[in-house]
């Protein structure tokens, strides 16, 4: 049998009958406010996950020469294949300065790329 909720989703009864078995911890049949802030705890953990693997596969797009670092010809392979031909290299070594806090290294590795990413 096909239910349909107040909010105007469909979805089988079965389907319901398990989300409210994960919800409703104590079987009553209803969700408590403690229940509700335990579901919506997990579903902004879950987000984060994703957020997280967002980052980590966005990182790996930049890397164009797999060696687990974003480097300035990196950086500069894709803005190219973007379509943007008026960056210049300098700017590139600058956005790199910025994440790294250094110019003595022209390479981002993972953990600073997600936390300049956090910026956005």
């Amino acid at each position: 049998a096909v239910v349909s909720t107040q909010s105007g989703h469909y979805g089988r009864e079965e389907e319901l009958d398990m989300l409210m078995g994960d919800i409703d911890v104590d079987g009553d049949g209803t969700i408590s406010l403690n229940e509700f802030k335990t579901m919506m705890e997990r579903l902004m953990e879950t987000n984060e996950q994703d957020d997280r693997q967002l980052l980590e596969d966005s990182f790996h797009e930049f890397d164009v020469y797999g060696n687990g670092l974003i480097g300035v010809e990196d950086l500069l392979y894709v803005f190219r294949k973007l379509g943007d031909d008026e960056i210049t290299r300098e700017e590139v070594e600058m956005m790199i300065i910025d994440a790294t806090g250094t110019a003595k290294r022209k390479e981002v590795t993972l953990e600073e790329f997600k936390a300049v990413s956090k910026g956005f």
